[in-house]
């Protein structure tokens, strides 16, 4: 009895063994929907990862761990946000949340403009009395992953009007002080390469009456705010052809676009915010709606 017992010990063993060697690891297809949310000294990604099963069976568990590594600088521990469950020769998107140290990221990302990507996971097995540990792999340009994390993240309230004034009324021209608002919310910093401003007469942005441009690039300090003023110059004659149309009303739209392009490690990612102000002509003064 004793020897049977002892027999089919080793039998199941070798067959979790053999079972789990068979088992061909998950691969990663994709990072799609990258959110940063913050919190505190740290922060968290949340993603979808798209992971493809190359086996002939399910691959499903309820306990799965995982962990993320960039080459091999330990990152953070992923949770799972859905159930795995990877039908045979199928995907599944998979909702994941990343608790990471910013300063592990800025070291792992400080340098490279590909970051390989390694996640070491593993799973209890349904029958199977043993974990099965797999590694993912996977190669990501670093754009792809802050160029979604920028557009995402930047929110309205992030960007926008501090205030319009006018400066200067010649025969000419006007000259408007519009002042933007950058707060930079993010766990690194970065640059606006180019902010032009154009103000236009109608919320259709044809009408072209009047623009200027940044001079030089600035720099937004992480975990800060910057205010950038910009004098734009408008057309008088153009102007006083939009307020006849209005002539009527006691004040009158002005409809301003910025186009902004802000980079991080060579990476651009173009912004465009839009406001809409009143302008009245007789006691020259604009309000931001």
């Amino acid at each position: 009895m004793k020897l049977l017992l002892k027999y089919f010990l080793i039998s199941s063993v070798l067959l979790s063994i053999t079972a789990c060697a068979s088992i061909k690891d998950p691969k990663l297809v994709s990072l799609d929907h990258v959110v940063m949310e913050s919190s505190g000294d740290s922060y968290a990604v949340v993603t979808d990862i798209k992971l493809y099963n190359p086996n002939r069976f399910v691959l499903s568990s309820k306990d799965v761990k995982l962990e993320l590594f960039i080459d091999s600088l330990f990152i953070g521990k992923i949770l799972l946000l859905n159930e795995f469950y990877i039908k045979k020769r199928d995907t599944l998107n998979l909702k994941t949340k990343l608790t990471l140290d910013p300063q592990l990221l800025d070291q792992a990302v400080s340098l490279n403009d590909t970051l390989n990507l390694r996640v070491k996971g593993s799973a209890k097995v349904p029958i199977l009395p043993v974990n099965y540990k797999f590694n993912v792999e996977h190669q990501l340009m670093l754009s792809d992953l802050i160029e979604p994390l920028l557009k995402n993240n930047l929110k309205e309230s992030d960007v926008n009007f501090k205030s319009v004034k006018i400066k200067n009324i010649r025969l000419s021209t006007v000259d408007i002080i519009s002042a933007l608002t950058f707060k930079n919310n993010f766990n690194f910093d970065y640059r606006i390469k180019k902010l032009d401003f154009e103000i236009f007469d109608s919320n259709i942005y044809t009408n072209l009456i009047g623009k200027s441009s940044l001079a030089n690039p600035i720099q937004v300090v992480r975990k800060s705010e910057i205010d950038i003023e910009s004098v734009i110059t408008l057309n008088t004659a153009k102007l006083g052809r939009s307020i006849l149309k209005n002539l009527f009303k006691k004040t009158h739209s002005l409809f301003i676009r910025a186009n902004a392009v802000i980079v991080f490690n060579q990476i651009q990612v173009p912004l465009t915010i839009l406001k809409e102000v009143d302008y009245n002509p007789i006691s020259q003064e604009i309000n931001i709606k």
